[in-house]
């Protein structure tokens, strides 16, 4: 607790009470932070607060930055890409170094996620169909017609991002979590990678992935070494980088040897450091949706779901009662008693981040999603800020609430993709 006042004391004057909470008061607020959101860093707080601020602009944009370009251009493919999320940081990644992104293919099965992305990116082509259809050859072997074929039309990819259906291995799968044989999926891109070769790979998943009874790490990674890339695995909690949620994910990322200036030692030491925090203190929720509050728009993007009157009971519950979780007594009858979900029903604190959030942000009952300000759930449009999605993608073409909270539930935040990627790019020769 010692070094976690210490790493903050040059901000202002502190506080720190017997439960461990610290109070930061300065001339502008007054704060309550708790210890385990705060962080050990390298980074002086200048150079944070300069990110913060950058970013939060980046947020904010209704229209798309433009930088002057290098006349580099990097093409990608993006596998089970959702609305594009990984996409949108590779995009930002790029931009960072003054490259061009050239979005040549996406994949994926859901109708509104390729709505989305095709919106978004305009790519050569989108795969509507399973990649095992496509990709349907064993690893270490020739390749088939259709990967052949697949290839061609491709021709050459930079790099390849993807996050295959994670909820094999979920938290929230009670069912076929650990064997399940979505799970599989993963090696698809592993196969992918064997067909086109690109330069830099990303594989984004649940930190679950690490237990899969498929070994899907450590084949992907032993598969990966075998066709020449650095290759590394990691968590990265988005609390330590900036996130303003609780979201935690497992990232696997190679660099092909032959485009790379960085050594296997020095890649290795590289990711090490993507791990490390950045922040010396979580991002609150506040952080991404303040100039949000007491928005006046319609629209299913703009407006939260109505929930119902037992729901909106709960919310107000909380609010008159200033609670941040819900009573016993004012939940259903299965949960009047000892039960595991205390943050379901539960209330957001404007001062700490999020929970990572879900598909089921827009109701009160399948988690902590109860405004911290207003008693209701986010709409999609605060979703999206705490996904870090910027005002300058397009949910647009996207009608349905439903669609839209799968697309932003299952997103991986832009700003965690962009961690990832933007310095490993200007290692590319």
């Amino acid at each position: 607790m010692t070094d976690n006042v210490k790493l903050i004391r040059e901000i202002g004057i502190r506080k720190t009470y017997a439960d461990g909470t610290i109070e930061e008061i300065d001339e502008r607020q007054t704060v309550i932070i708790p210890p385990k959101y705060l962080f050990e860093t390298l980074n002086p707080p200048e150079l944070q607060h300069q990110k913060a601020k950058n970013e939060l602009e980046w947020l904010k944009k209704t229209v798309k930055p433009k930088v002057e370009l290098s006349g580099r251009m990097l093409k990608s493919c993006d596998l089970f890409s959702g609305c594009g999320g990984i996409t949108v940081g590779l995009e930002r990644a790029c931009i960072e170094n003054g490259m061009e992104l050239d979005v040549v293919m996406g994949c994926d099965l859901f109708p509104a996620a390729a709505t989305s992305f095709e919106d978004n990116f305009n790519p050569k082509m989108f795969l509507h169909e399973p990649i095992e259809n496509y990709i349907d050859g064993a690893l270490n072997s020739e390749l088939t017609e259709n990967e052949k074929e697949l290839k061609l039309q491709l021709g050459e990819i930079d790099v390849v991002v993807g996050g295959p259906p994670c909820q094999g291995n979920s938290n929230l799968n009670n069912h076929t979590r650990r064997w399940d044989s979505r799970n599989e999926l993963y090696m698809r891109m592993i196969r992918f990678v064997e067909v086109v070769r690109p330069k830099i790979v990303l594989i984004e998943n649940v930190r679950g992935v690490t237990s899969a009874r498929q070994n899907v790490i450590p084949r992907a990674k032993e598969h990966l070494d075998r066709l020449g890339y650095n290759s590394f695995s990691g968590v990265i909690k988005g609390v330590r980088i900036g996130i303003p949620q609780t979201r935690v994910r497992h990232f696997t990322l190679a660099v092909l040897k032959e485009s790379t200036a960085l050594s296997e030692e020095e890649f290795n030491d590289f990711c090490e450091v993507l791990c490390d925090p950045t922040v010396s203190k979580a991002r609150p929720v506040s952080w991404a949706i303040e100039d949000l509050l007491g928005e006046k728009k319609l629209g299913v993007f703009n407006t939260g779901p109505k929930a119902t009157k037992v729901n909106q009971d709960r919310m107000d519950y909380l609010h008159t009662n200033k609670l941040w979780i819900l009573p016993n007594k004012e939940r259903p009858l299965c949960q009047q008693k000892a039960h595991t979900y205390p943050a379901v029903y539960g209330r957001m604190k404007w001062n700490e981040p999020a929970p990572t959030l879900t598909t089921g942000f827009g109701c009160n009952g399948r988690g902590k999603f109860t405004h911290a300000k207003e008693a209701r759930v986010l709409t999609p449009h605060e979703a999206a800020r705490v996904q870090t999605f910027p005002d300058f993608f397009s949910f647009e073409k996207i009608q349905k609430r439903t669609d839209l909270h799968d697309l932003i539930g299952n997103a991986v935040p832009p700003l965690m993709a962009s961690h990832v990627l933007s310095g490993l790019i200007k290692t590319l020769t």
